[in-house]
């Protein structure tokens, strides 16, 4: 660690060498970057990180891949090569942190296994991120987010479990990330007391199914006959479609049903025991929705947000991805930074969300194209010129 850290970039100085393809370790590493850490990106010579391909993109490098990894320097070199070895080697010596998504067992192939690497700098910490783990049936398998969207149960799920239906996002692997993320800066703080590093391991599935426990599998948790089984609380949730818009809501106490009733001349339903109680409500959940809905299909969003809002009813209207750019507390938090970049040109991406020292931070800066910094980290490293060049000659040794 060279840079002293600061209240606003607290891992200033952490030195993170990430060896990984698609979101996951990509997404964490961007992620312990934007809080000042320096990362340097192991790509493979031909293509380098598949994302690089995926969706949206200008001169050979899609939007994905920027969003995941603004702000790092890429090294494009082969691991099958005795000096791509050695130079992740170097790299991990002086490193605090190396992160891999690889199958089981393919960082020890390569020679760079975590027992190789924390031999060599006892204070590294290791993490080796899976899709299903290091054990069981599925162990080697390939792990892509919608395939552990279905086996985690997420599927069942939006779908209702009769009719399976995925998240239309990269869910998984963005939750995967930010656990890997938060494992990271445990473990650091961990190493700040005990002088030493570890190894992690991080499944997506396991992962994932920590995230969607606490309320999807709410009604699932407790097992004993006298316990009272309820819907998720956000099966409760409502997308309320008016007549020039939709409105987010959560209508859950009395209140707020009162209100919901006056506004859509329902007012005989107070007295209606199915929707007496917010407990009798979730029990009738498919009845309550009516009532919602159909009352409020003629009104606009305006008059529904204003008598929301004057019973503090938790809401908002519904964005469009076209639409959310202009939003107006969006727009007043700066959370959206537009900028240009010399591969990319304008583009617009979120700013860090965490505020250090109450201190608005930025992110807003390029991702390297491939190989863009392989002499000079290789020279960081103590090749020689004449070792890059044949490197580079050989085609081991990608530059931009």
């Amino acid at each position: 660690m060279s840079e002293t850290p600061s209240a606003e970039q607290p891992l200033a100085g952490v030195q993170i060498v990430e060896l990984s393809t698609m979101v996951t370790c990509s997404l964490a590493a961007m992620t312990l970057r934007s809080q000042g850490a320096q990362v340097i990106k192991v790509e493979p010579v031909r293509g380098g990180d598949p994302m690089r391909k995926l969706g949206s993109q200008k001169n050979g490098t899609s939007a994905l891949f920027h969003n995941c990894n603004r702000g790092k320097r890429s090294l494009a070199i082969n691991l099958k090569h005795e000096m791509g070895v050695e130079a992740v080697k170097r790299l991990a010596v002086r490193a605090d942190v190396v992160l891999n998504n690889y199958r089981p067992g393919v960082m020890t192939q390569l020679g760079l296994g975590s027992d190789t690497l924390r031999a060599l700098n006892p204070r590294l910490i290791n993490v080796a991120v899976t899709g299903f783990g290091t054990r069981g049936p599925l162990r080697d398998r390939p792990a892509y987010d919608h395939v552990i969207q279905g086996i985690a149960g997420i599927t069942g799920l939006q779908g209702g479990d009769d009719e399976f239906a995925f998240v239309r996002m990269l869910m998984c692997d963005k939750v995967t990330a930010y656990t890997t993320a938060q494992a990271v800066t445990a473990a650091l703080l961990a190493r700040h007391s005990t002088g030493e590093g570890q190894h992690i391991d991080i499944s997506m599935l396991h992962a994932c199914l920590a995230f969607m426990w606490p309320d999807g599998m709410m009604h699932r948790t407790l097992h004993d006959d006298d316990a009272f089984q309820m819907p998720p609380i956000s099966e409760s949730y409502q997308t309320i479609q008016g007549s020039d818009g939709a409105v987010a809501a959560s209508i859950l106490l009395d209140h707020h049903w009162e209100t919901v009733l006056t506004l859509v001349g329902r007012e005989e339903l107070r007295s209606d025991p199915r929707f007496a109680t917010v407990v009798s409500r979730f029990m009738h959940l498919g009845e309550f929705s009516s009532v919602l809905k159909d009352g409020m299909r003629h009104l606009k969003v305006e008059e529904i947000m204003t008598a929301f809002e004057a019973a503090d009813i938790p809401s908002a209207p519904c964005e469009s991805r076209d639409t959310l750019t202009r939003n107006v507390q969006i727009e007043t938090l700066g959370l959206l930074e537009t900028y240009v970049t010399e591969n990319l040109g304008r583009l617009t991406s979120p700013a860090p969300p965490i505020q250090f020292a109450g201190i608005d931070s930025s992110l807003a800066e390029p991702s390297p194209s491939l190989g863009e910094h392989s002499v000079e980290v290789m020279t960081e490293l103590g090749f020689t010129e004449s070792q890059v060049g044949e490197l580079l000659e050989s085609g081991k040794l990608a530059t931009a």
